[in-house]
């Protein structure tokens, strides 16, 4: 196995590795963390990178369709998009070292493949008003999933209303800064991302 120098110190990656980024309702950064993740693991520590979109939306096609190239290539990435659960293995399988898994919003039809990944990545907001949808979330999977080597990512929230929620479920939250272009990464969006 080899250690990344950056990509969390406390554990080591084998030679391929998926990371799996799941929201908790739409428009809540999924994507955007995605690529800018995607990019760290290809311009900050040099592995073949792949991005799988399995949202359902085709954000990525269509975003690729239009600003990449034949291959399927932006920016050093390579994007599979439009592509069935069947064909996962399969891309697994191929020449990449680094594959994260752009699962949306929808973690019911997305948790046999997250559960799959080597690393797990949850977002959501805990907004006042998309506090109670991120709570549900917790409660429903704590029921039934085993969450101790699950990250979760946190957007718009403020000190206490993360206190409380890290508290009453015995977990932590990592807020996500602002990430201005997850294609062209500034230093500060390097740090973030290598925790």
């Amino acid at each position: 196995m080899k250690k990344l120098n950056g990509f969390s110190g406390r554990r080591m990656l084998k030679e391929k590795v998926s990371i799996g980024i799941v929201g908790i309702g739409t428009g809540c950064g999924v994507t955007h963390l995605t690529i800018a993740l995607a990019n760290y693991m290809h311009s900050g520590l040099g592995r073949r990178t792949a991005i799988i979109e399995l949202s359902g939306k085709h954000e990525l096609e269509t975003m690729i369709r239009k600003e990449g190239n034949k291959n399927q290539n932006l920016v050093g990435i390579h994007y599979f998009t439009d592509i069935g659960v069947g064909k996962i293995p399969e891309i697994m399988n191929s020449r990449y070292e680094v594959f994260v898994l752009d699962l949306g919003a929808d973690y019911a039809a997305a948790r046999e493949e997250f559960l799959r990944c080597d690393r797990k990545i949850v977002v959501g907001s805990i907004s006042p008003w998309r506090v109670s949808a991120y709570e549900h979330f917790l409660k429903k999977v704590m029921e039934s999933e085993n969450i101790t080597a699950w990250e979760f990512l946190i957007l718009f929230a403020n000190l206490s209303d993360k206190k409380r929620i890290q508290k009453r479920y015995g977990m932590q939250m990592i807020s996500i800064p602002w990430i201005e272009n997850p294609f062209y990464l500034k230093k500060e969006d390097m740090m973030f991302l290598q925790k």
